[in-house]
C-alpha cells in the first residue's frame, strides 16, 4: 500500500507527491550499490527523512577556537618547561575551558534557532 500515517493528523495518507531526482549513469549504479531496502522509493524515503541535516560551522567560531589552541599550547609549553602547575596556569586553563564551553553552547543556540527558523 502506498500510505502513512500523517505525524499531524494521525489518518493513513497516500503518497501522491512525486520527486524528481537527475542522475548520471555512474551516479545510478554508485546509488543502486548503495540502497538498502527492497526498494529504491523507501530507501531514499526512509535517508532524506531520518537523517540529520549537517550545519556548517561558523567561521568565527572555527577562528576562535583556533586562537583558545594556541593559548593552550603556550600554556602547556609553560607547565612542560616549569614543570609545575601554578596559580596563574591554572586560572588560564580554567578561564580557557570555560570560553570553550560558551562557544559551543552559543554555537549550538544558533544553530537550533537556525534549524527552527526553517
Amino acid at each position: 500500500m502506498n500510505a502513512t500515517k500523517s505525524p499531524k493528523s494521525g489518518i493513513k495518507e497516500q503518497r501522491k507527491i512525486e520527486l524528481t531526482l537527475r542522475v548520471n549513469s555512474y551516479e545510478h549504479e554508485l546509488i543502486k550499490k548503495r540502497q538498502t531496502e527492497r526498494t529504491m522509493s523507501r530507501w531514499l524515503r526512509n535517508l532524506a527523512l531520518k537523517s540529520t541535516p549537517i550545519s556548517i560551522a561558523d567561521p568565527n567560531l572555527i577562528r576562535q577556537l583556533g586562537r583558545i589552541g594556541s593559548n593552550l599550547n603556550q600554556v602547556a609549553r609553560r607547565v612542560n618547561t616549569d614543570k609545575e602547575l601554578d596559580k596563574q596556569v591554572l586560572n588560564e586553563i580554567t578561564a580557557i575551558r570555560k570560553l570553550m564551553h560558551e562557544l559551543i553552547n552559543q554555537n549550538l543556540k544558533d544553530a537550533r534557532k537556525a534549524d527552527d527558523d526553517c
